[in-house]
């Protein structure tokens, strides 16, 4: 912390004993270090158990063995300290559970609470179940102005504010409007990587709250036969019963039809919007990969990343002006060589018509890593946190620049490579 007036820096110590939280404020100046203590009095009828500090916005977060959460803001008032009371709201279904303790996300979006089965008849459970409560701090519309502002503009790196702005779009079955106007016009104005991810994180959320949930259970077994019994005396009897039901069930059956095709049709929209972002976010990355190949060759040579098929791919559009004197330049070093990728089974030719896998014309399919682009053909490689794509390990014969290429994170959504 820093001191408002003698701008100094300070540390916060804070502890926990009984019912009581007590802090100790430690400020350097220019006397030396000074020193002041003191307790936060009725903050709990019932013994703390857990504190939690939050790192964005210095805030200290209580819980007591009922489960009841305070927030306390320390705010400066001269050489001493006043701290703020606040209370949250308290998780549901507490009741007969023991409290563990309690964590605040990175970005504070929301606390997370962990709790067990207490005492039943004065005995302790045999076996125990803990479940993690968590209770919101920030509204999903904070959480998306937040998204927006980051200035670290790496999504793993706020994956608590994307939660709650995907548990919206879940909810809500849509994309906030306001919320993707916002980042079209930030990506007019800027057209940082950052925005397009953030924009295929969210039409890919959208695609998931489209989908059905699974109303048949796999690991049921099916019958094989089903017998059905028929009694030839009551059939004649319930032919008029049925053809009523027949009559009634049609219009009801029309609208469901039209429902699901609009569902299917909105699927299709999404889904070829996600192939259009992603498409977009690929060639970005592959012209940043264009350009260190050039910048760290000095003479035409064949390196693992797969230089011909990256320029043929790119050329495929021709409205790219950028690509274009890319492509340029490395055609000029490359002095009209070519080096193809071959598949280590069969020794074709891999052709570069798809940026996730390489197919050669004997039916061997390889998927390319994400970084260098390059068809993995090893058993061991990295994949993405999300298991969104993959990456190749560096080999002892790669360059520096090459393995600096190959230490990025994922291009798609910011996780690292594992």
């Amino acid at each position: 912390m820093i001191h408002p007036i003698q701008k100094t820096s300070c540390s916060l110590i804070v502890a926990s004993r009984g019912c009581y939280v007590f802090w100790c404020l430690l400020m350097i100046s220019p006397a030396g270090l000074n020193v002041h203590n003191s307790h936060v009095a009725g903050l709990h009828s019932l013994p703390v158990v857990s504190l939690a500090i939050s790192r964005h916005g210095v805030s200290v977060y209580t819980c007591s063995v009922d489960g009841w959460i305070k927030k306390l803001t320390p705010t400066f008032a001269g050489n001493t300290l006043i701290f703020n009371q606040e209370d949250m709201l308290r998780p549901e279904n507490l009741s007969g559970r023991k409290i563990h303790g309690i964590a605040v996300s990175h970005n504070g979006a929301y606390i997370a609470l962990t709790s067990s089965q207490s005492m039943v008849g004065g005995f302790h459970p045999v076996t125990k179940t803990y479940q993690v409560h968590f209770v919101t701090l920030k509204a999903p519309e904070t959480a998306a102005a937040l998204l927006l502002k980051s200035p670290a503009q790496n999504l793993h790196k706020t994956a608590d504010l994307l939660d709650l702005v995907r548990w919206q779009i879940l909810k809500n079955k849509c994309i906030p409007t306001s919320l993707l106007e916002e980042i079209d016009q930030k990506i007019q104005e800027v057209d940082s990587p950052y925005f397009w991810r953030l924009k295929l994180f969210l039409v890919r959320t959208l695609y998931q709250s489209l989908q059905e949930p699974p109303t048949d259970h796999r690991w049921k077994p099916t019958l094989e036969e089903n017998k059905v019994f028929i009694r030839e005396e009551e059939e004649g009897e319930g032919t008029d019963g049925e053809d009523a039901a027949k009559e009634k069930s049609e219009p009801v059956g029309k609208v469901v039809k039209q429902e699901k095709d609009h569902l299917k049709e909105q699927i299709e929209e999404v889904q070829a919007w996600i192939s259009s972002v992603e498409s977009h976010i690929m060639r970005e990355n592959m012209k940043k990969v264009l350009g260190v190949v050039y910048l760290n060759t000095w003479i035409t040579q064949n390196t693992s990343i797969p230089t011909c098929g990256l320029v043929e791919f790119l050329s495929r559009d021709s409205n790219d002006r950028a690509s274009e004197v890319l492509i340029g330049h490395i055609k000029n070093k490359m002095n009209k060589q070519s080096f193809s990728e071959r598949c280590s089974l069969c020794q074709e030719v891999l052709p570069f018509s798809d940026h996730k896998q390489a197919t050669c014309k004997n039916g061997h399919m390889w998927l390319r890593c994400v970084l260098s682009y390059q068809a993995c053909q090893k058993l061991t490689f990295r994949r993405c946190l999300l298991l969104d794509t993959i990456s190749r390990l560096p080999e002892p014969e790669d360059p520096e620049w090459i393995r600096k290429v190959l230490l990025g994170p994922c291009t798609l959504c910011d996780s690292p490579m594992i």
